[in-house]
């Protein structure tokens, strides 16, 4: 998050390169995580977890699409990496709370996109309504507390600490 000049000075790329990067990094390592929860609970493919995705936005259609349908669920879970990736860092240098233990600050904010991904953005898009799985839903929080919000936190925390 920080760069080099030719003149050795160190400078800080720009924050919506930041949040672009932030959200990347986020979106791989929770798209990772993803992948791997739902083939070794119940065999899914990776295809399936972006159709999954796409059908937030066309419904069931989504099932029967192809490479176009699974491009645009990996197209929308980056996107939403990025924006909540975005919300953290506009968020972290007006709220002093977030700028204490990473430890503990990570995980919280783990533990809230989940809470809101799950409770107000999914019930907006096109998914019917879904009963919460406990065992599987614990599982989803431990990956957004930490490889959702931990690196969010590690990662904004670096920029804003990166020399001028």
């Amino acid at each position: 998050m920080v760069t080099s000049s030719t003149d050795g000075v160190q400078r800080r790329e720009s924050p919506v390169l930041a949040v672009i990067t932030i959200g990347l990094a986020v979106g791989i390592l929770d798209g990772l995580a993803a992948i791997l929860h739902a083939f070794l609970r119940s065999g899914v493919l990776p295809g399936q977890i972006f159709r999954f995705i796409a059908s937030a936005l066309l419904g069931e259609a989504a099932y029967d699409g192809g490479n176009g349908i699974i491009a645009l669920g990996v197209l929308l879970h980056f996107g939403i990496a990025v924006i909540w990736a975005a919300v953290f860092f506009i968020a972290y240098p007006r709220w002093r709370l977030l700028r204490r233990n990473k430890w503990l600050t990570g995980p919280a904010y783990g533990i809230f996109v989940w809470l809101m991904m799950n409770f107000a953005v999914l019930p907006l898009t096109a998914l019917p309504g879904m009963a919460i799985n406990w065992p599987s839903a614990a599982i989803g929080i431990l990956i957004h507390m930490f490889v959702v919000g931990l690196p969010i936190v590690v990662m904004t925390r670096r920029w804003y600490d990166a020399a001028p």
